[in-house]
């Protein structure tokens, strides 16, 4: 799994190289890095062949987080 962490690590530095000098949304950066790693240690292809997953993925822990005081259980009044 190191040589596809590696790899990744490099595609991402190789994107920041022309930004030399400027600002660069890092939260971005590492949560397109970490699906990144994910995808290829996990599924064994990259992150952009995946993406549409990710990004329902990401949208399911938003409604869920919304909905999660919602439920009403028998036990909690």
């Amino acid at each position: 799994m190191v040589p596809a962490m590696i790899s990744s690590v490099e595609k991402m530095l190789e994107r920041w190289k022309p930004c030399e000098g400027e600002e660069i949304d890092v939260y971005e950066e590492f949560r397109l890095l970490t699906s990144e790693i994910i995808s290829r240690t996990a599924f064994g292809s990259s992150y952009l062949e995946g993406k549409d997953i990710f990004e329902m993925l990401t949208q399911l822990g938003i409604i869920t987080g919304r909905n999660v005081f919602k439920i009403k259980l028998l036990i909690i009044r």
